[in-house]
């Protein structure tokens, strides 16, 4: 058997393995994320009345979409239908992250040190219940940065074709990869002999397909510039904050951070003031999304390895790391926030060229006397992440499933019904706009309350001091708690005249 059908075999176990990794996942973690419940509510507006009232409530509606579709096909509810398409996204994942690391190094070795790397990594895994279209993008961009990692060798059409094709379909479970089709080919530049050729050539094909789009969207009627302002009028509100926040020195931005007086002295540098801030903001997240191990597995690569990093392949899968930087940079700057999920990308992309400096270590270690603890050392770091990713230590669910069952039993349709758990909101049925529930109440939501309203929330100190007031006031009537009085999860009330 030759070594490229050995290879492939390790990446067919590879991702069966991640499809057994989702059912674990999906049986381990009942609950859904909140998310999730807005997926459901776009997949039955578009069961009900079509793309097109499916795309008009949510104008990210790829994902649920896909949803109803595989519902109609299997026959699946609705969430089981997510978790199906999730685990055909991560086998995807596999695929793209272990052909990216053999095109580092094409060796059996790294085939199964990549397949043993992407398969234990927290960040990723930890994700694996949640529906979330997110995995779309990740899995799509992965597949489109290897297809830019091969035009670099082979400079062939198709895969410049493969690469926009891709990139597209990122951008239907995510818009923000839009970013990646003019920006991504600057990665053709990082190599020691820039391809200025291929940039050039592959730069140009985009114009072509952009304007060859834009006139095909004209002849089909459909309003471009109504879906590009939709899209702007997301970040809009943002932007609008930023430039004012950063161009006024005494703006209220300015004022809380430096002070009153000391803004009139630095509030001009407010910009760099945030800059550097949200920088470091990032830097953590990126830390964040590594991990502990991966993290020290880079440390050691740069500067242990430095000479790994100057080759062909890898610098241009550098190149895709740092742009991948930049725009993550460049959307913190813009909303000011970012999760652990929009680093995800760069984590993945950095993570594939680990494969090959745990590669080189393995060579080195063979020569050290203790070679034995070593190996050790690397065992408990990947045992150490597949426990992370893949065991939960976090309390029970139980309570919701629960609450959701004595709300059934205890309570009628068109009964007044408060919760901030979306999970008890869908099941029970009771609550018909589950997909609005906020886990958050406001103040004086409790007091505020109409008379028999039943109150089905799940804790949090906030919530604990609104009902201790309520209380006082004898406002409540207690009906039941999950699982205990003793230590509630979740506590059920009945709103009280004052």
């Amino acid at each position: 058997m030759s070594k490229q059908w050995r290879d492939i075999d390790i990446l067919a176990i590879a991702i069966l393995v991640s499809f057994v990794l989702s059912a674990w996942h999906v049986f381990a973690n009942p609950i859904p994320n909140s998310d999730a419940f807005d997926y459901v509510r776009t997949a039955t507006v578009y069961l009900d009345s079509g793309i097109a009232a499916a795309f008009s409530w949510d104008p990210t509606a790829t994902y649920p979409i896909a949803m109803g579709i595989v519902h109609q096909v299997t026959g699946l509810n609705l969430f089981a239908s997510g978790q199906l398409i999730n685990a055909a996204l991560y086998g995807l994942i596999i695929y793209a992250f272990m052909s990216i690391a053999l095109e580092l190094r094409n060796t059996r070795r790294i085939a199964l040190i990549s397949a043993a790397l992407i398969l234990v990594f927290p960040t990723l895994n930890e994700y694996r219940y949640y529906l979330i279209r997110d995995i779309g993008f990740l899995a799509f961009m992965l597949l489109a940065a290897l297809q830019l990692m091969r035009y670099y060798h082979h400079s062939h059409s198709r895969h410049a074709c493969a690469f926009i094709a891709l990139v597209v379909a990122a951008t239907l479970f995510r818009t923000e990869a839009l970013a990646y089709l003019p920006l991504a080919p600057l990665a053709l530049l990082a190599g020691p002999q820039g391809q200025w050729r291929a940039f050039l050539k592959l730069e140009l094909f985009l114009l072509g397909i952009g304007v060859s789009a834009l006139i095909a969207f004209f002849v089909l009627s459909i309003d471009v510039i109504e879906i590009l302002q939709r899209v702007v009028t997301v970040y809009w509100p943002f932007l609008h904050d930023a430039l004012i926040a950063f161009s006024d020195k005494s703006s209220p931005l300015s004022i809380a951070v430096f002070g009153e007086y000391a803004a009139n002295f630095s509030g001009k540098y407010i910009w760099l003031f945030m800059f550097a801030g949200l920088s470091a903001v990032l830097l953590a997240q990126l830390l964040s999304g590594l991990g502990v191990p991966a993290l020290l597995l880079v440390i050691y690569g740069l500067a242990q390895q430095r000479r790994e990093f100057s080759q062909d392949s890898t610098r241009v899968l550098l190149g895709f790391v740092f742009i991948s930087f930049a725009i993550l940079l460049v959307f913190l700057g813009l909303t000011r926030f970012i999760s652990t999920r929009y680093t995800m990308l760069f984590s993945l992309s950095l993570l594939a060229i680990m494969s090959v400096v745990i590669d080189n270590m393995l060579v080195q270690i063979d020569t050290l006397k203790r070679r034995n603890l070593a190996k050790g050392a690397l065992v408990f770091f990947l045992l150490f992440s597949a426990i992370d990713a893949h065991i939960s230590f976090g309390d029970s669910r139980d309570s919701l499933q629960d609450a959701s069952e004595w709300l059934v039993a205890n309570t009628q349709s068109g009964d007044a019904i408060f919760t901030n758990s979306d999970y008890i909101a869908y099941h029970s049925g009771r609550v018909e706009n589950y997909d609005e529930v906020s886990r958050y109440i406001t103040d004086g939501m409790i007091e505020n309350a109409q008379y028999g309203t039943i109150l089905v929330l799940m804790m949090s100190r906030s919530i604990e001091q609104q009902l201790q007031h309520s209380l006082e006031f004898q406002q409540l009537e207690a009906l039941a708690a999950f699982p205990n009085e003793q230590d509630p999860e979740v506590l059920i009330y009945r709103r009280l005249g004052n």
